[in-house]
């Protein structure tokens, strides 16, 4: 990683190339990003690859003006921020890696607050951008639905949360039920379409639907499924606690599983109106 100079102008207009999803860069809307770099305020970082040494991501900010703002403008003493990473290199974090150094260079400037658009669809970068502290400020387009949003630099410490996820209630009541560790995996434990198995050195735990579970069997049922919608990078960092901060702020109890795409999390039935209350108070989204 490294400063951003002007020998890097040529890399940048790639990088915009990129980040516009390859947008005609002779369009006013998308050239005025880099059009005339150098001014005061423009400022960029880069990524280099840590094996050949080639530029494979960079970062850039620079103020807008009213009269001609960007996508994501908020006002005139807030820069806006653009990321661009080249295409064999998408999926190792360099987004990730360069989007905090450009937050501290901001704010070593003077730079009270960042602003960005992002398209709703891309989860994944709006939750990179919630992890480092942007909040949604307002909606934007309609044929392609973006957020706004904006950090406050005043911060320095990272939220390490994720401010927006899409999550969904699944149908049917859960019940969690705990067998001898040497049990064998019972049939009516794997009969449904969700179900969790796990086995330890003290126990054999199942989830499974309450109905399946026969009579006799130690277990606790009345549980509602809440699904985050993924899938997730391992190297994303805040998912899970970003959804069990607000529940336990709310007293919502939770019993919670993983898989290699996503996470569940279990509420009881009478809880499940408050952890929704609670989820959407944060900002996200529950269906």
């Amino acid at each position: 990683m490294r400063t951003g100079t002007p020998e890097d102008l040529d890399f940048l207009w790639e990088m915009l190339y990129e980040a516009s999803g390859h947008s005609d860069l002779s369009d006013p809307a998308i050239s005025l990003y880099l059009e005339s770099w150098g001014r005061a305020g423009d400022a960029a970082v880069v990524a280099l690859d840590p094996d050949d040494g080639r530029k494979i991501g960079a970062a850039w900010y620079r103020l807008m003006s009213s009269r001609k703002p960007g996508y994501g403008f908020v006002d005139a003493s807030t820069p806006e921020l653009a990321i661009g990473v080249v295409p064999d290199a998408r999926g190792r974090g360099v987004g990730g890696a360069l989007l905090p150094v450009l937050m501290d260079v901001a704010r070593s400037r003077g730079f009270g607050a960042l602003s960005l658009s992002v398209r709703q669809e891309n989860e994944a970068a709006v939750r990179l951008y919630g992890r480092n502290g942007f909040v949604r400020v307002s909606e934007i387009g309609l044929d392609k639905p973006s957020w706004v949003m904006k950090a406050d630099l005043s911060d320095e410490e990272p939220l390490g949360l994720v401010s927006y996820l899409k999550l969904k209630v699944l149908d049917g009541r859960m019940a969690v039920c705990r067998l001898s560790p040497d049990f064998e995996v019972p049939g009516w434990a794997s009969a449904a379409g969700f179900f969790s198995v796990t086995r330890t050195a003290d126990e054999l735990s199942v989830v499974c639907p309450e109905g399946d579970v026969p009579d006799g069997v130690r277990s606790e049922g009345g549980w509602c499924v809440l699904q985050l919608e993924g899938p997730f990078e391992f190297s994303e960092v805040g998912v899970l606690a970003s959804v069990v901060a607000p529940l336990a702020e709310a007293g919502v109890s939770i019993f919670a599983l993983s898989t290699y795409d996503t996470d569940y999390v279990l509420v009881k039935e009478e809880g499940l109106d408050l952890a929704v209350s609670a989820l959407r108070g944060r900002g996200h989204e529950v269906l």
